[in-house]
């Protein structure tokens, strides 16, 4: 059973990290990783990690139900 969860766990995990996201600002459909991959802190003002996170606060309501599975994510791996 543990095993199975780790395994949904990374998954989920994965699916959050590598899903391209359509970011107002973005040139292209961007990944949470590749932004942060990509980001240069002297670009800063420009990069897509932070058109990604300008856009978390414009939409609290997915960005919200991203939190609450992280954290349920979060507690099945502390429970087991």
């Amino acid at each position: 059973m543990l095993k199975e969860n780790l395994k949904d766990s990374g998954e989920i995990l994965q699916n959050i990290l590598t899903q391209p996201l359509s970011i107002p600002g973005a040139q292209k459909d961007v990944s949470l990783i590749e932004a942060a991959k990509s980001f240069n802190p002297e670009e800063a003002i420009s990069s897509d990690l932070r058109n990604i996170l300008l856009s978390f606060t414009h939409f609290p309501v997915p960005t919200m139900r991203l939190i609450e599975e992280m954290e349920i994510i979060r507690d099945d791996l502390f429970q087991t």
